[in-house]
């Protein structure tokens, strides 16, 4: 059962989370250009490590990204929940299922870290992608209810407490792991530079645009067909 102490403890650790990231990444505001910078150390051991948002985003591009992040997570659900949509899928209910939105009975843990995980996915995409701390936080909200209506009424009713679940602690655990991302990264180490990529992947990514995205769904495999053209 929930209890407030259990919930008490999850909050205070997500937010320990963040406040670790703030420490140990020491970043500052570029005047006038809103870019973020870690600070290079005295004793040489660290190196410039920039996060700067773009500003010429156009709100073509902006719907581009945001139809690649609902195309991943369909290839995700997809693969991921295959059986289960084979047991209780149906888009005779899809439309259904999306006007009847209820809370879940899943287990607090199941529906804090689960989507709090999902979420920090959601934001560090948007921000690899050059948007501000603010903006990638309303596409990630904007993924979330994506998901939440259009993706998993296929098999169950969109659930309430996911709606503002996913996006506000996701941004908490993205906002942390970006910032333990960018104090790895700072570091001349190559163990330090995995673990940047490893608190966030998308830095693996130069600035791109994107090829395609699809699942491969058979009796014999189950998998994600991803595409990538850069420029």
């Amino acid at each position: 059962m929930l209890t407030i102490q259990k919930v008490s403890s999850t909050l205070l650790a997500l937010l320990l989370l963040f406040t670790a990231g703030h420490s140990f990444a020491q970043v500052s505001a570029e005047a006038g250009s809103g870019s973020v910078i870690v600070e290079k150390k005295p004793s040489n051991l660290f190196e410039d490590y920039r996060h700067l948002p773009r500003t010429d985003i156009e709100p073509g591009e902006k719907w581009k990204y945001f139809g690649v992040m609902y195309g991943l997570q369909w290839a995700v659900y997809l693969v991921t929940q295959w059986e289960t949509i084979e047991d209780h899928g149906s888009f005779d209910n899809f439309f259904d299922h999306a006007l009847h939105p209820d809370y879940d009975k899943d287990t607090y843990d199941y529906n804090i870290f689960k989507h709090a995980y999902s979420g920090q996915l959601y934001y560090q995409f948007y921000r690899s992608r050059g948007y501000d701390e603010v903006t990638a936080f309303y596409w990630t909200i904007g993924s979330s209810l994506a998901f939440e209506f259009a993706i998993e009424p296929l098999t169950e009713v969109p659930s309430l407490q996911d709606i503002y679940l996913t996006p506000v602690l996701g941004t908490i655990v993205g906002v942390g792991f970006e910032n333990l991302s960018f104090y790895f990264h700072s570091k001349k180490t190559w163990p330090n530079r995995l673990l940047g990529y490893i608190f966030n992947p998308f830095t693996l990514l130069p600035d791109s645009h994107y090829g395609y995205v699809a699942p491969i769904v058979s009796d014999k495999f189950k998998g994600v067909n991803v595409g990538w053209s850069f420029e």
